[in-house]
């Protein structure tokens, strides 16, 4: 009994072993003969790319179509088309000049036909295509970045600016995709100073550099411990569920405020700076702990007003800063516009941003009046408020 364990022992160990050897996939049936080529080429020309659409050959064994090109870096590309799709894409052009793709048909024996030569000749690619529509805006701090990017490409926008020798070095890379793109750096003294900007893909396609000449407005985050809470008539209750209306204004972005539930709508928050300040924008960080939802502000007006409010609430006096349909504050969520994941991920983090003008007044009051969340519910909470511009009267 025992030689017969010992024997059944040996045999497992055997196939155990035999069963960690590396099984390599080939075809059951190997042949020599190469499947014939792909016939009627027709080219769609799209921006940076083509799409070549062709007939496969009848060859029962084929696997795939195989396109390779240049690109204008030097780097050889191949992009592979299964046999149940009768087209191909070539992609990553930087130029409108015309361009030569080579297709070949390959069997499951990796077997290749002889090659068919195609003519693509790419639309404007879209580092050209958005770097002609961006806008350099002088603004506080630094210097305001519109651009319009319809075909939703992954762009990289590389912003420089003169360093202590006046030369053009890099300040940050913003990586987008999103229809209506918009990017401000800051941080800039008010000296004159040239900025400048470069769109890139990522197959290392550069535009041509955009420059502008200017002296950044002045501008700095308002001090948060001169703010004080105002409570008027028609404002509700920031400190439901043991949050407190002072977790807006403390600096950290893990803690929120909440009103209560099934208290009517809009719900309305008011703030005395400290200060009278001309502002140059307002920054509002959800509340982390829900991404994009629940009571996390969506769309919401902004008020200001120099003298003292009336404790009724009335709006009469106050100055619309930011007020729908006009110009009303509307979160964003970059998927929701052509963006990727991450840079929801970073939006989430960073908070949404919402700019005033030079024409707007001074103010010491400001009033948001919310008007519905992410979540579409009875309440509402965020992270974090903050103000930035200049201080015009302490």
């Amino acid at each position: 009994m025992k030689k017969l364990i010992f024997l059944i022992a040996i045999a497992g160990a055997f196939a155990f072993l035999n069963g960690c050897e590396e099984t390599v996939k080939e075809p059951l049936f190997k042949d020599s003969v190469a499947p014939g080529p792909i016939s009627t080429p027709e080219v769609t020309n799209l921006p940076g790319a083509a799409i070549i659409s062709y007939s496969l050959p009848q060859d029962e064994d084929l696997l795939y179509v195989k396109a390779e090109y240049t690109l204008a870096n030097g780097n050889i590309v191949e992009t592979k088309s299964s046999n149940f799709i009768n087209s191909v894409q070539v992609e990553g052009f930087g130029d409108t000049g015309e361009k030569t793709v080579t297709l070949y048909a390959v069997d499951r024996s990796e077997n290749i036909s002889s090659p068919v030569t195609v003519k693509v000749n790419p639309e404007l690619p879209p580092v050209h295509a958005v770097k002609a529509t961006i806008e350099m805006i002088p603004d506080f701090g630094g210097v305001l970045y519109r651009w319009k990017n319809e075909n939703n490409a992954s762009l990289s926008f590389i912003i420089m600016a003169t360093d202590s020798t006046g030369e053009l070095s890099e300040v940050e890379t913003v990586y987008s995709a999103i229809t209506d793109g918009e990017y401000t750096v800051r941080g800039f003294a008010p000296e004159e100073k040239e900025f400048a900007i470069v769109v890139r893909d990522r197959w290392d396609n550069y535009s041509e550099i955009s420059k502008i000449l200017v002296t950044p407005l002045f501008e700095e985050k308002l001090d948060k411990s001169k703010f004080n809470q105002v409570t008027l008539d028609d404002d509700h209750d920031w400190a439901a569920w043991g949050a407190r209306y002072s977790n807006s204004i403390d600096g950290d972005n893990n803690t929120f405020n909440h009103t209560w539930a099934g208290t009517g709508w809009p719900q309305n928050w008011t703030v005395d700076l400290g200060v009278v300040a001309r502002l140059s924008r307002i920054n509002v960080v959800q509340r982390q702990t829900f991404f994009y939802a629940h009571g996390n502000l969506r769309l919401f007006d902004v008020w200001g007003i120099k003298e003292e409010p009336a404790q009724d609430g009335s709006l009469d006096n106050w100055y619309p800063l930011r007020v729908a349909p006009k110009n009303g504050c509307v979160a964003r969520r970059p998927t929701l516009e052509g963006g990727t994941a991450a840079e929801d991920q970073e939006h989430f983090e960073n908070g949404d941003e919402y700019s005033f003008t030079l024409d707007d007044p001074e103010v010491r009051y400001i009033r948001l009046v919310v008007n519905e969340t992410w979540g579409l519910t009875g309440f509402s909470h965020f992270g974090e408020i903050t103000f930035y511009g200049q201080v015009v009267e302490n």
